[in-house]
This record gives structure tokens, C-alpha cells and sequence, in this order.
């Protein structure tokens, strides 16, 4: 029978290998960070895209679904997301190009006879006599609109446009690797959930894989909050438009969807039209709509968002709000998904150690799928 004294020395040793073990995963991974560093922003993206859409993948590959294949799947939901980002910016290009030969008449008429403050511009409340007089001072003698896009014009110099053309490339290039990353984590993602699942629950237990699928609820919370309430708010504004007259519905619709991410976004969009209605003259169709999209913003932005957001990850209202307004502070729109999954990892550790028996099995834990 071996002794204790024989078995001591196996524990320091056990100790020293863990440790070197933990040093190497360390190094590992600070290497690769620093690797990947310029890359780190559109894998986050994509990573947030496929945790959002995966139900879509499931179903889609499911034998409730239509059954594709795994790489069929991939491909579809790819160019799926391909859509959503390219059909608004082609409509900007397109809308863009047909305003050309207007932009060129009235460039022309500018350089001939000036450019008077439009009619429209006086009826601007409180602001519009001073709008249309600065107006004036500066655009309406002839040759004042070409002096003053000079003026912008040689601000630009040629360092700065290089600078430009780089940032376009650069960003066009994360773009295209954030979509390679998409499409193999919707071909692949299935086993890599798995293996993520079998390390968080060996390494942290019971809680750690809590607070992964809480990661998860609050990754989907996130992008259906802004999103998809986003996209109705957008759409709603369009018909708006449409019913009073306003020029543009489309692109008007389209900058609420993008700023109705944002907290009172989309209640600037909506003011400026009221503002323009006003000055137009149809003061009717200015408070109706004013009106009706106040209520309808309301309602998104305090009943309708806060559901998604909060669902299944029982973040308190005010701080999704500040995890919204803190992330887009400080990474930008990335930020608008960080933000809130963050505060809600660190209120649910809070509750891991709050709780008066941090061993119980009875909450429940929410699916990864």
C-alpha cells in the first residue's frame, strides 16, 4: 500500500501542469487576438447575425422545413443578409442617379441666374425669416452655389480623398469576410455550439451554461428589439407619407428604420417632416401626422421593444436603455447589441450570487436553439 508521503508530491505537480496549461490557452489566445485583430469587428458581426437567425437555419434544414441541405441552408440565408444590407443602398444609388439631370439643371440655372431660397423655406416656424434670408446672403446671386462648392471642394484635398478611398476599401473588405464567416457558421455552427456548450458547462458548471443561453436570448432580444421594430416603425412612416404628399416616402421610411435603432431617432425623422408639411402649407396633414407617428413611436419605443429586448432575459427596461446608449457610445452600431447583452451577463451573475442557493436546478435555463 502506497503511503501519503508518496502521494504528496502529486498534487504540486497536477498544480504546476494546470497552470502551464492555463498559461498556453492564455498566450494562445492573446496571439490570435492580436492576429486577428482587423478582423475581430466583422466576426463579432457575423457571429451576432447567425446566434439571431439560427432558428431560420434550424427550421430551414429541419424536417418541419423545407429539409435543404446544410450548405444549401448556408448559401440562402447568406445572400439573405446580402439583401438586407445591399437593396437599401442600391435604392440610395438609384434614387441618387435619377436626381442627376435635376441636380445638373439646377446647377446650371444656379451658375446663370442664382439660386433663391425655395418658397417652401419661409414657412419653416420660428426659423424660417432667418433660413431664407442667410439663404439668400449666400446662394441666391449668380455663381455663389459653384464658389461655395469650390470652397468645400478645396478642403478635399488629395490626401484626404486617398484617406477615403482606403476607409471604402477597407470597410468593403469587412464586409466580404464577415459574410465568409456567416456562411460557414451557418454550414458548421451546429457543432460548434455543441463544443461551446461541453467547454463553458465543464470549466464554469451549471451557471456558466445559464448564463450562455442567457447570452444568446439576449443576443436575439437585442436584434429583434431594434431590428425588426426598426423596420415596422420605417415601414409605417413610409405609408404615412404616401397618404400626405411628402416627396421621397421611400427614403424617408428607410432613414427611420436606420435612426429608429437609435433611442429618439426616429422622433427626429418625424419632426423634420412635420416641420416641412408646416412650411408647405399642409398644417392639417402636418398635425395628423405628427399625431398618429408620436403614438405610434410611443408605443415601439415603450411597450413593443422593450418586450423583444427583455424576453427570456429579465434585463430591467432602464438598463437596456443604458446598455443601448452606452454601446452605441462606444462601439458604434455594434454597440446596440453589445450593450445590452453585456449589462444582461453581468445582472445575471449578480443573480448567481444574490440567490440563496447557488446550487438549485429550478430556473430555468433558456435553449440554445
Amino acid at each position: 500500500m502506497r503511503s501519503v508521503a508518496d502521494t504528496a508530491p502529486a498534487e504540486p505537480a497536477d498544480m504546476k501542469q494546470q497552470t502551464l496549461r492555463i498559461l498556453i490557452v492564455v498566450a494562445l489566445v492573446a496571439a490570435t487576438l492580436v492576429l486577428l485583430h482587423s478582423l475581430i469587428t466583422p466576426i463579432l458581426w457575423a457571429g451576432l447575425i447567425a446566434m439571431s437567425t439560427w432558428p431560420l437555419r434550424q427550421r430551414a434544414v429541419g424536417p418541419r422545413g423545407p429539409g435543404f441541405a446544410p450548405w444549401l441552408a448556408a448559401a440562402l440565408l447568406t445572400g439573405a443578409v446580402v439583401g438586407v444590407f445591399v437593396v437599401p443602398f442600391a435604392y440610395v444609388v438609384v434614387r441618387g442617379w435619377h436626381e442627376v439631370p435635376a441636380l445638373l439643371r439646377l446647377w446650371t440655372s444656379s451658375r446663370e441666374s442664382g439660386l433663391p431660397a425655395p418658397e417652401w423655406l419661409v414657412g419653416v416656424p420660428w426659423l424660417g425669416a432667418w433660413l431664407a434670408q442667410t439663404w439668400n446672403e449666400r446662394l441666391s446671386a449668380p455663381g455663389e452655389l459653384s464658389a461655395f462648392v469650390h470652397s468645400l471642394a478645396g478642403e478635399f484635398d488629395f490626401a484626404r480623398g486617398r484617406s477615403l478611398a482606403a476607409l471604402i476599401a477597407h470597410d468593403t473588405m469587412k464586409f466580404f469576410f464577415c459574410l465568409v464567416v456567416l456562411f460557414f457558421l451557418y454550414l458548421d455552427g451546429d457543432a460548434l455550439a455543441r463544443q461551446i456548450v461541453v467547454v463553458v458547462t465543464r470549466e464554469l458548471g451549471p451557471a456558466g451554461r445559464r448564463t450562455l443561453s442567457l447570452v444568446v436570448s439576449s443576443i436575439r432580444g437585442a436584434v429583434n428589439g431594434l431590428v425588426l421594430v426598426g423596420i415596422g416603425v420605417g415601414l409605417l412612416m413610409t405609408l404615412a407619407c404616401i397618404v400626405a404628399g411628402v416627396p421621397h416616402p421611400a427614403a424617408i421610411g428607410l432613414a427611420t428604420g436606420v435612426l429608429g435603432m437609435v433611442p429618439f431617432g426616429a422622433m427626429l425623422v418625424l419632426v423634420l417632416v412635420t416641420v416641412y408639411l408646416i412650411a408647405v402649407g399642409s398644417t392639417a396633414a402636418a398635425i395628423v401626422l405628427l399625431a398618429l407617428g408620436s403614438t405610434a413611436i410611443f408605443v415601439a419605443d415603450h411597450f413593443v421593444r422593450p418586450k423583444f429586448m427583455t424576453a427570456g432575459t429579465r434585463l430591467p427596461l432602464v438598463l437596456a436603455l443604458l446598455g443601448i446608449v452606452g454601446g452605441l457610445e462606444t462601439l458604434g452600431v455594434l454597440g446596440l447589441f453589445v450593450g445590452p447583452t453585456l449589462l444582461a451577463i453581468v445582472v445575471a451573475i449578480w443573480r448567481e450570487l444574490a440567490v440563496d442557493d447557488p446550487g438549485g436546478t429550478d430556473r430555468p435555463a433558456v435553449a440554445l436553439e
